[in-house]
């Protein structure tokens, strides 16, 4: 990596306002735990990629109904970049109310998309791509 990469300035501009907003004010952050899962009768899956000693770690928690196996709760932790955490605030906007075979179709596109303010410009700047890409494997 160049000295002018190290200290050229984040793209701040290039998110989109949703995506600025989910940043900001995070909705599904934290976790859950087997006691919480154990409470309310639920399964408690969890996701996780990346390693922290890499700079980027995602890791999701989510309750799901034994029955009929649709996610009723979900939350993440980020460790690593911003666009971790708006990425995996929109990840489980998405997930919420959907079946395993309905989330394992989410892609960084869908993410993408859910947060657009024009149809023809991302929402994520072209340097987060990667980060959005670890969200949806984990």
């Amino acid at each position: 990596m160049t000295f002018p990469m190290l200290v050229k300035p984040f793209p701040w501009t290039k998110y989109s306002k949703k995506v600025l907003l989910r940043i900001d004010l995070p909705y599904c952050i934290g976790l859950f735990t087997q006691e919480d899962a154990d409470t309310r009768g639920l399964h408690l899956a969890r996701g996780s990629q990346g390693a922290i000693s890499d700079g980027n770690r995602i890791e999701f928690f989510w309750l799901v109904d034994t029955l009929d196996g649709v996610v009723i709760d979900a939350r993440f932790q980020a460790f690593g970049n911003t666009a971790l955490i708006g990425a995996a605030e929109v990840a489980c906007e998405l997930l919420v109310g959907k079946n395993y075979d309905q989330a394992k179709r989410i892609t960084a596109d869908l993410i993408d998309k859910h947060v657009r303010e024009k149809p023809d410009l991302p929402s994520f700047p072209e340097e987060t791509f990667g980060h959005i890409n670890l969200v949806v494997d984990a």
